[in-house]
């Protein structure tokens, strides 16, 4: 495995000089109208009835922009409907809008996100949430389905999964000025956040439990005791920025009453200014940098977690950051984008994309410009792929020798041709 880690300079270089030229090309292959995200938050309002918030996030690069004079257009069609558990539509909301900006690099942005969202009230059942984006230039459509079930909530006491709100101008389904956020990757902590915790209980006293890991060694509980009830409750728990300060942390509820108990754990990640979008963990994120980390850089980290692995993980990329003044981390964008790329088309079922030879080279290089395969054509020969790098003048073969799809480089490409 040594002889395949890259020198931490080298593949930088690399990556940098394919930065800029392959971003036209990935977006083409990566983004488009299927990539924006449907999401719903639920919450009790009664102890029959269950408040429903579905969101549309459309980030810039999965629309076709125009350029008109000075300024990038797009405009789309994008629905939110609601089905019952026989199939049938019982609501439906659709919203036209257009999107314009004046810089280039916003129209290619994943961060950068139209917001659509509506409420809707339903009783404790399944249901299927669907929505449609279509992208007016190029008319092509993106589909979104979540299937949810209320139906195991008539059962007390019963547990939601807590919603985590942060501070955004605007109304979008909460108290003014309160956005919902998934979890997976949070930004705005400068005031802090607010756990919203939700569910079914009877009659009779209860108490919700919680810890937050992450925090530090000890954690942070959460305790909150109620004599009474209307068969429903809604908590609100700040999460001050004070413990926001780690990139992970792991919020555990449990719900208690009459010896019965319902649990539910929710993982959060903390955004930092010129991080990825796409770490949502720096162990997970450290290792797949594998590819271009020295001897030294990996001793340094051996053994290290928590805040001391952050640090080293923070201070390597913002040393390589092509624009330290802004708050995106270019290199560090297109790095992890290419290992969410391999993660999902290269994924074998003992092993991750990124791991794969194909991954580590799609990783290091981009999308190849030009692909050759061929098929065995007797029990001697094996499938291979040839993938060209014309501006490089460069190929690389990968050969399925065991015919379980899991090519491997025919050479090394370390050496004396590297």
């Amino acid at each position: 495995m040594m002889k395949r880690i890259l020198p931490g300079i080298i593949a930088t270089l690399i990556i940098c000089s394919f930065i800029f030229g392959q971003r036209s090309k990935r977006n083409k292959s990566l983004s488009n109208v299927g990539s924006y995200s449907l999401l719903e938050f639920s919450r009790a309002i009664s102890k029959d009835s269950i408040l429903v918030t579905a969101f549309v996030d459309i980030p810039f690069r999965s629309l076709q922009f125009i350029k008109k004079d000075n300024s990038f257009f797009a405009s789309y069609d994008v629905s939110i409907i609601l089905k019952n558990n026989k199939g049938k539509r019982i609501f439906r909301k659709m919203w036209t809008d257009s999107i314009r900006t004046d810089d280039y690099i916003q129209t290619q942005s994943r961060l950068r996100t139209r917001k659509h969202f509506s409420n809707f009230t339903v009783a404790k059942n399944k249901y299927e949430i669907e929505s449609e984006l279509y992208d007016k230039d190029t008319r092509n459509k993106g589909s979104k389905n979540i299937k949810i079930d209320f139906s195991k909530l008539t059962k007390t006491p019963s547990l939601m999964e807590p919603i985590i709100v942060a501070e955004l101008e605007g109304e979008w389904g909460f108290n003014v000025n309160e956005f919902p956020i998934t979890g997976k990757s949070i930004t705005n902590i400068d005031k802090g956040l607010t756990l919203i915790i939700s569910g079914f209980v009877d009659s009779k006293p209860y108490e919700v439990l919680g810890f937050i890991e992450g925090v530090n060694e000890d954690g942070k509980d959460i305790i909150l005791k109620k004599d009474t009830s209307d068969g429903f409750f809604n908590h609100r728990y700040k999460l001050d920025k004070s413990i926001l300060s780690t990139m992970g942390l792991e919020i555990g509820i449990k719900l208690i009453q009459s010896k019965k108990e319902s649990e539910v754990i929710k993982k959060i990640s903390i955004y930092k200014p010129g991080l990825s979008g796409f770490v949502n963990n720096v162990e997970n994120s450290f290792q797949q940098m594998r590819y271009i980390l020295t001897n030294n850089e990996r001793k340094e980290a051996k053994g290290k977690k928590g805040k001391a692995l952050e640090k080293i993980f923070l201070d390597f990329w913002n040393k390589r950051d092509p624009t330290p003044d802004s708050n995106i981390n270019e290199l560090m964008e297109e790095y992890y984008i290419r290992v969410n790329y391999v993660n999902e088309y290269f994924n074998m079922s003992w092993k991750e994309g990124w791991e794969t030879d194909f991954g580590m080279i799609y990783i290091l290089f981009g999308p190849p410009d030009e692909i050759q395969r061929s098929n065995a054509t007797s029990a001697n020969t094996s499938v291979y792929q040839a993938w060209y790098y014309n501006r490089l003048n460069k190929q690389f073969v990968f050969r399925d020798q065991n015919g379980f799809g899991d090519f491997k480089l025919e050479k090394p490409f370390i050496g004396p041709n590297f």
